[in-house]
């Protein structure tokens, strides 16, 4: 995992539970943008991994 995706990580759950703990509508409102922009830039890259793995796993039988 990049230094990007991890940051990317940490920062989402950050904002995620600051906003949520201060009540913060602005930092919970980040932190769901952030969660987005989790999704879009390392969704692909995980579902990719999971078909090779599964190929793999079918063509070891």
């Amino acid at each position: 995992m990049s230094v990007y995706a991890l940051s990317v990580i940490v920062v989402t759950v950050l904002l995620l539970i600051i906003g949520k703990r201060r009540k913060s509508k602005v930092l919970l409102g980040w932190g769901i943008a952030s969660l987005a922009l989790l999704l879009i830039t390392v969704g692909p890259s995980f579902i990719s991994g999971f078909m090779d793995g599964f190929a793999e796993g079918v063509s070891a039988r």
